[in-house]
C-alpha cells in the first residue's frame, strides 16, 4: 500500500501556499525513508500530478480553503465532502485539483482512500507571507497531516 501526501498551492499568493509549506516541511522528515511513502509539493500542477495519483493507494491532500469559517481553522474532509472544498475556489489550481480527482476516477486510478486537510484562508493576494491566522495555525495543520503519516506507518 502506497501513501501520497500532496501539498498544493501557490507560494506567491500568501495563504494559498499553506499546503505547499506543510508538504515541504514533512518531506524533509519522511521522504527517502521508505518506498511506500511520498510527500510531494504539488504546487499548482493539477493534471500533471496524475502519475503520482496512480501510484497511491491512499492520498492525503493539503491546501488552503474558503468555507466561510474563522481564518486559520483547520478541517479534515473525506469522501464526497472533499468536492465541497473545491466548490469555493480560492485560485485556479483548485479547479485543476477537482479535475485531477475526477479524471483519476474516470480512468480507474483514483486512490481507494482520499483525505483532505485544509486551512481556512484569510487572504489570497500576491504576497509571499502567510496571514497571521494561517501562520499561527500552520503547525496544527502540519500535526494533523503528520498523524496521518504516523498512522500509515504503524
Amino acid at each position: 500500500m502506497n501513501l501520497l501526501v500532496l501539498g498544493i498551492g501557490n507560494l506567491v499568493m500568501n495563504d494559498d501556499a499553506a499546503g505547499v509549506h506543510v508538504a515541504q516541511e514533512l518531506a524533509k522528515k519522511y521522504n527517502n525513508k521508505q518506498d511506500d511513502l511520498l510527500v510531494l509539493d504539488g504546487g499548482t500542477l493539477g493534471l500533471d500530478l496524475l502519475g503520482y495519483i496512480d501510484w497511491a493507494d491512499k492520498l492525503v491532500l493539503i491546501d488552503a480553503i474558503d468555507l466561510n469559517m474563522e481564518p486559520g481553522t483547520v478541517v479534515k474532509l473525506e469522501g464526497d465532502d472533499i468536492d465541497v472544498a473545491f466548490d469555493n475556489k480560492l485560485s485556479a489550481h483548485q479547479m485543476g485539483m477537482k479535475d485531477m480527482l475526477l479524471t483519476s476516477e474516470l480512468i480507474g486510478q483514483r486512490p481507494a482512500e482520499v483525505v483532505f486537510y485544509g486551512i481556512q484562508s484569510s487572504s489570497i493576494q500576491m504576497d509571499m507571507e502567510l496571514s497571521e491566522p494561517v501562520k499561527k495555525n500552520l503547525p496544527k495543520l502540519t500535526d494533523h497531516v503528520e498523524q496521518e503519516i504516523i498512522s500509515f506507518l504503524s
